[in-house]
């Protein structure tokens, strides 16, 4: 019993919505709720995308679907103030995105064209970006 409730009642899913379907032939390596924001998360794709979805109001829906990449997107990060999001693709580029609109603000592209596989902003400064690659072959 947890509370007045069993175990089951507790986790009975009730109200279960799948909202990444589109990403039914790709791995999602990654998924997560914007900074303080408990209806807004993202989540990237092997299929080279990444989906912005908003939970509430409302039945939860995709609000965009950022696509560039050409290859898996490995990883992302959300800003601090959710204005921006940047991403590590297997393709060897990192981009900044505007997800309010889906805009590709900037690419930059590896210089050795090594795989990316995961990015972070600093903390208190997102004009600093942090991105780790694959090692050579």
């Amino acid at each position: 019993m947890a509370g007045d409730t069993t175990l089951s009642e507790n986790y009975a899913f009730a109200g279960v919505y799948h909202v990444f379907d589109q990403h039914t032939d790709s791995a999602v390596p990654k998924v997560q709720f914007a900074h303080d924001d408990r209806h807004l998360l993202a989540c990237c794709s092997l299929d080279g995308t990444i989906s912005v979805c908003r939970l509430a109001p409302g039945p939860p829906a995709v609000l965009r679907v950022l696509r560039g990449h050409g290859g898996g997107v490995a990883d992302f990060a959300w800003s601090l103030s959710n204005d921006v999001l940047v991403s590590a693709s297997l393709d060897g580029t990192l981009r900044l995105w505007a997800p309010a609109d889906g805009r590709c603000i900037r690419r930059v592209p590896d210089p050795d064209g090594a795989a990316l596989l995961c990015c972070a902003f600093q903390p208190l400064n997102n004009n600093l970006t942090v991105v780790s690659d694959a090692p050579a072959a």
